[in-house]
């Protein structure tokens, strides 16, 4: 085995000397290994004559010599290290640092929180993911606040990947000892600088809130992972929803921002829709309107729309929302801009449905134009924000809710159903939620007591295709809400409002059941398996109700 050694400066480019034309490798190793003794024998010849002048020379003449010997010294102990190309060294061109540098580990968890685990928040309408992980990363640079939190979020993500197998211990102490750095730090910063809250520390303060204590790490394994609708644009969803919500954090993320007068006032434009999505995520848990508008409104985005839409696509948009137009029809105006909202949620389920179809598809297979992914993911969070925002009732939120009279009107009673079916499907389809979070569970409540009042006031007669689906969401959405104490009970009341449904609880039923539920909104990919699970249930009770009427 024949060994080379090159030579390279401080930059780590080879140096190149004319002596080294026509020169063999086995001459040139004898040159580096007669060098390398010469450097030894200056080294020690230096010592010992140091040695001899510290006890001869007055104090003055002492300190120069040890200045010029130490940095003989230090030259002679650094060159073999500097020029030798990663000579046994784990980072030789010094990318992590010097001896205050931080260690490995923590650089490997901030490459993870850019490239993994700000995925889902890192959405930009303008120049994708690089753009917006390039001013993570600038913050992370400039900003201690931003630095101690994106890492401890980056380890926290990787934590949660591993499940319920556990983490190491240096992952456990990464997250302990950066957290603490980062609320150090982050009231050092605020106590010098009071209000006046850079954009990087309001990254890290965002952060902190959408991470809560950061210790609920029930991950999914990665079996189950598997089995998650769409992996690549849910799973981040899923880590965020079961992280709980340093809403301390929060409302100072929301007083910072409006002091500055929204979210379209910021610099950077991924910290405004880290911020916007994090704002919904919240929102979306309690069932609340979001904190702040939209940076650009829904049809901003729909109207950046670039693909063709294929046959099926153009068969999913002819149908849906076509029983809520008819609503409109009956005499039902309040219900003009649900529906319109509604129509923007069809667009979004045809784009996302192409887009799925399309996606495992062999690259020679797949057509020219395609639903941009970027964008589609992006459009959820707006509809989702767009469906929040609706008032209730039908009115401003400046009216009366307490008032049982208005609240028991038709007109509103219908509304209430129209816009409980939206969020029933946002959960199944627009930005699921894992039941741990319970608003499946809170749906299905909702919709629950709206559907005693219909009944009350002759809806299942009147729309009878709108309580029938209204019923069938709420029936699924209460199978979604596992471990729910009350869950008997509430498939029991369901059961009992479907017999004030036209159609028959048979098997050969499902057909018209699906065309109804379709008429409203419906995907397939999502809603296809809990509903015929519906049904099936349901059938299987009517038959137990006959049999019991039969032989009492």
């Amino acid at each position: 085995m024949k060994v080379l050694f090159v030579e390279c400066d401080g930059e780590g480019r080879p140096r190149k000397t004319a002596s080294d034309e026509g020169v063999t490798r086995t001459q040139h190793a004898a040159r580096e290994y007669h060098k390398k003794a010469k450097l030894r024998r200056a080294k020690d010849k230096s010592q010992v004559a140091h040695q001899g002048r510290r006890s001869k020379k007055s104090s003055s003449t002492t300190t120069v010599t040890d200045d010029s010997a130490a940095l003989e010294l230090n030259a002679t102990r650094e060159s073999p290290v500097k020029i030798l190309l990663g000579a046994s060294r784990s980072d030789p061109f010094h990318t992590i640092g010097e001896d205050g540098g931080v260690p490995l580990y923590v650089h490997e968890m901030l490459d993870h929180a850019i490239t993994c685990h700000w995925s889902e928040l890192c959405l930009s309408d303008g120049g994708g993911h690089n753009a917006s992980r390039a001013e993570i990363m600038q913050s992370v640079i400039h900003c201690p606040v931003a630095w101690y939190t994106i890492v401890f979020a980056g380890a926290t993500h990787n934590a949660y990947q591993y499940g319920a197998r556990g983490t190491t211990k240096q992952n456990e102490q990464l997250r302990l000892a950066y957290k603490t750095k980062a609320i150090r730090s982050l009231l050092e910063y605020l106590q010098d600088h009071g209000d006046n809250v850079s954009e990087e520390t309001l990254l890290g303060i965002t952060t902190l809130a959408s991470h809560g204590t950061g210790e609920n790490l029930r991950g999914h394994e990665s079996y189950k992972r598997q089995t998650l609708p769409f992996l690549s644009h849910l799973h981040d969803v899923d880590y965020y929803a079961n992280m709980d919500t340093g809403m301390e954090h929060l409302r100072a993320v929301y007083a910072i921002v409006d002091r500055r007068g929204g979210l379209g006032k910021l610099r950077r434009r991924s910290l405004a829709i880290v911020i916007q999505v994090c704002d919904i995520l919240t929102s979306w848990r309690d069932l609340q309107h979001p904190h702040f508008n939209l940076v650009l409104p829904t049809t901003f985005h729909i109207n950046k729309r670039s693909h063709q839409q294929d046959a099926a696509a153009q068969g999913v948009l002819e149908t849906l929302t076509t029983g809520f137009h008819e609503l409109i029809s009956d005499g039902y105006t309040s219900l003009d801009h649900l529906v319109e909202i509604a129509d923007r949620v069809s667009i979004f389920s045809a784009d996302f449905d192409q887009l799925l179809r399309t996606y495992d598809l062999p690259k020679e297979q797949q057509p020219l134009h395609t639903p941009n992914m970027a964008l589609v993911r992006y459009m959820r969070w707006c509809v989702l924000h767009d469906i929040l925002s609706l008032p209730e009732h039908g009115t401003d939120a400046d009216t009366d809710e307490d008032d049982d009279d208005d609240e028991s009107l038709p007109e509103n009673v219908v509304y209430e159903i129209c816009r409980h079916i939206l969020f029933a499907y946002a959960v199944f389809v627009v930005v699921p939620m894992p039941p741990a979070t319970k608003l499946q569970a809170k749906i299905a409540e909702r919709l629950g007591r709206l559907l005693i009042k219909a009944v009350k006031v002759g809806i299942p007669s009147q729309q009878p295709d709108l309580f029938l689906c209204a019923v069938a969401w709420g029936w699924m959405c209460t199978e979604q809400a596992v471990g729910y104490r009350k869950l008997e009970k509430l498939l029991g009341s369901f059961a009992t409002l479907l017999e004030f449904a036209t159609v028959q609880r048979k098997p050969d039923s499902w057909p018209i059941v699906e065309e109804t539920m379709r008429s409203f909104l419906w995907f397939e990919t999502y809603c296809e398996e809990p509903g015929r699970k519906f049904w099936v249930a349901a059938c299987e009770l009517a038959e137990e109700d006959i049999g019991a009427e039969e032989f009492p």
